[in-house]
């Protein structure tokens, strides 16, 4: 698949900055929020320090990224524009307020019944970008595999985010009878495993290609993973639902089936790789996908280490690698390719410190070391530590991401 990040078909880049900017200002909530949680990293009691962070840096930041960077790549992949940008704009305005009453909620007591208000705000925001996504879709004939992920994946998210609603109106008013727990985990398998992990491997078939600069790789693998996955996060939701709970091993290892076939395309695509530049981008990339396939090895003995290890060794190094990349082409197309044959232009890779982006990059491996070992070994102020040297990193990329926006040739 031969793609660009720019069409004519695409959102105006204000749009998009709304998005990215916003999900880096989250990143910095979330990472001065992440030393508070040294308490609760010894068990699996889901306390509101937790769900505090969580929703800054999963809901804040990631689900901000991904928001943007779709209404960027669908209509490259879809070769259709989005059906509505007002929506968009709507959305993104709601999902702002809504999180953050819900971000409040959780971490000030006096402030809990703020919870379903923010829930509901955030729940009818996303209701809006599915069906934006969905009305995108209606007007295609014919899908690739690319957009059959981000289809799954615009289905899981509302299922999820449903899920969401009712977990917060039952938190906050008591007006359902569930069981938390449980419907927790099927809210975090359907946002986790069927939205962002969907859009993850969909995505990636588009951004690592292309950055690569890949070709003459098989799709063989993430055809199968499209089907796997897809039918892991339905049973495994299920499970988690309709309190069959102790058969949710077997959807789980379905995932991870489709897991392992992601990575196998992923390494077929860099073996076929011709731009052989191992910069920070390949170097975020190689480290996430080493942290995904050890999150999913923890996972089974250490759940607290293996959400460690995607959260922030396998998310993070992947987001900030392709933000490297994706901003500084935006700004530069939006800015600068009017003056190409007129004025001296910049160099994609001048956009971006190059010297502070290589430190970001290794303090960032060196954090996710140090909390991995602080959670294994049980030792709260290494956890502290680890958390002082993410939160310094997060401060390098809020720096490159000014940085990219202030560049000029003057």
């Amino acid at each position: 698949m031969k793609v660009t990040l720019a069409t004519e078909m695409a959102p105006p880049f204000v749009l998009v900055a709304h998005f990215f900017i916003t999900s880096i200002v989250f990143l910095l909530l979330s990472g001065a929020s992440l030393a508070f949680l040294a308490e609760d990293t010894s068990g699996y009691f889901i306390s509101s320090s937790f769900a505090a962070f969580s929703h800054l840096y999963l809901l804040g930041f990631v689900m901000m990224v991904i928001f943007g960077a779709l209404y960027q790549l669908l209509p490259v992949v879809l070769e259709a524009p989005i059906f509505s940008k007002d929506f968009a704009y709507i959305q993104f305005y709601m999902y702002v307020l809504g999180l953050s009453l819900m971000v409040s909620g959780f971490t000030f007591s006096s402030l809990h019944l703020l919870i379903p208000y923010g829930a509901v705000i955030t729940y009818a925001s996303m209701v809006i970008f599915c069906v934006n996504v969905f009305l995108t879709f209606y007007r295609l004939e014919n899908i690739n595999v690319v957009g059959k992920f981000l289809l799954m994946a615009t289905l899981f998210l509302f299922a999820s985010v449903s899920l969401g609603l009712v977990i917060g109106l039952s938190l906050g008013h008591g007006l359902f009878t569930i069981d938390i727990d449980a419907w927790t985990k099927a809210h975090i398998v359907g946002t986790l495993g069927g939205f962002v992990m969907m859009v993850i491997m969909g995505v990636a078939m588009v951004l690592i290609p292309m950055f690569s600069l890949s070709h003459g790789y098989s799709q063989q693998w993430i055809e199968r993973a499209l089907y796997v996955h897809s039918v892991g996060v339905i049973l495994s939701m299920g499970c988690f639902i309709f309190g069959f709970s102790s058969l949710v091993a077997i959807p789980l290892g379905l995932l991870m089936v489709s897991s392992l076939l992601f990575l196998i395309q992923m390494a077929s695509i860099l073996k076929h790789r011709v731009r052989k530049q191992n910069d920070y981008w390949v170097k975020n990339i190689v480290f996430a996908f080493i942290c995904f396939t050890c999150s999913l090895i923890a996972l089974w003995f250490n759940p607290v280490l293996g959400g460690m290890l995607f959260f922030l060794g396998f998310l993070l190094p992947l987001i900030v690698g392709h933000i490297y990349k994706i901003l500084p082409f935006l700004i530069w197309y939006e800015k600068f390719s009017p003056l190409v044959g007129k004025q001296k232009v910049p160099l994609l890779h001048q956009m971006i410190h190059t010297k502070i982006a290589d430190i970001q990059t290794l303090s960032l491996f060196i954090a996710v070391i140090v909390l991995a070992l602080a959670l294994i070994l049980g030792l709260n102020s290494l956890f502290v530590c680890g958390s002082a040297l993410l939160f310094g990193s997060i401060m390098l990329v809020v720096y490159n991401t000014w940085y990219a926006f202030k560049y000029t040739t003057n």
